[in-house]
């Protein structure tokens, strides 16, 4: 139960930070602040690095097998944008099964850090 409560907490700080940066992004491309190429590379570099962070902070907190922690919450995050894909009707193309991978990847190299990073008691 505890392993379950750490996993929902870092889904849940991995969602929050994607919105609220989200937000503020959008805020600055809607008054002309940036440009589009910039808006859209932001949106990725927001949810790569919210991604890392929290599979870095899950990498800490779990014992062993970093890899697997990551290719979790990389997968859960994956299926979540998988349902709200279908619920929106959008279609699967290349480009989202690549964004898949690069999801996959960031998380798994971020727990496998964390995990690596770990202090000694």
């Amino acid at each position: 139960m505890n392993y379950l409560k750490t996993l929902g907490k870092v889904l849940l700080t991995t969602y929050l930070s994607i919105i609220i940066l989200g937000f503020i992004l959008t805020i600055f491309y809607y008054f002309d602040v940036i440009n589009n190429n910039i808006y859209n590379i932001m949106k990725m570099i927001i949810i790569l690095a919210s991604l890392f962070i929290n599979a870095f902070i899950l990498g800490k907190k779990c014992e062993k097998y970093g890899l697997v922690e990551g290719l979790k919450l990389g997968g859960i995050f994956l299926l979540i944008m998988i349902i709200i894909k279908l619920v929106t009707n959008n279609s699967f193309d290349i480009r989202t099964f690549i964004y898949g991978v690069i999801i996959l990847l960031t998380t798994s190299i971020g727990s496998v850090i964390g995990i690596n990073n770990k202090q000694e008691k």
